[in-house]
């Protein structure tokens, strides 16, 4: 009896000028490229920080409510519209924490989070409103 597992593949796409790099790691380490980047990756995410965990949670929990509301068709647009800007306050917070810019990160953080509630309220309320309209005019989902 055989048994088959199958590995996951990923395409990791490197900038022409970094080529010889690759190669230079690949000969003096004599490891695979793959092996290097991760070790790397476990490297980079056991040094992440507390808040950076935070953000990174944040942004991970935006992006699946968005892509939830993007696949509702009964949900009106400006929901979604609400959950992009929560992503791209995140994504400034991230980006200024790992700058050095505690104000300005815990002020898109907070943007982040008022905009993310904000989407879910709403999303929340347009999904009743619809509900209610449904009623209303007989229809069923």
């Amino acid at each position: 009896m055989y048994t088959c597992i199958r590995m996951p593949n990923k395409t990791i796409y490197v900038k022409e000028t970094d080529v010889p790099l690759l190669a230079q790691a690949q000969e003096q380490l004599g490891e695979s490229v793959s092996s290097m980047f991760a070790e790397f990756l476990r490297e980079r995410v056991s040094r992440l920080t507390p808040e950076e965990n935070r953000i990174i949670e944040l942004i991970n929990q935006i992006e699946v409510a968005r892509e939830a509301v993007k696949k509702d068709r009964d949900l009106p647009e400006f929901v979604e519209c609400l959950y992009a800007e929560a992503q791209r306050y995140g994504a400034k917070a991230l980006k200024n924490l790992r700058g050095g810019d505690v104000k300005k990160t815990k002020t898109f953080f907070w943007a982040a989070n008022t905009y993310y509630e904000k989407a879910q309220r709403d999303a929340r309320d347009a999904a009743e409103l619809a509900a209610k309209i449904d009623g209303i005019v007989g229809r069923s989902r």
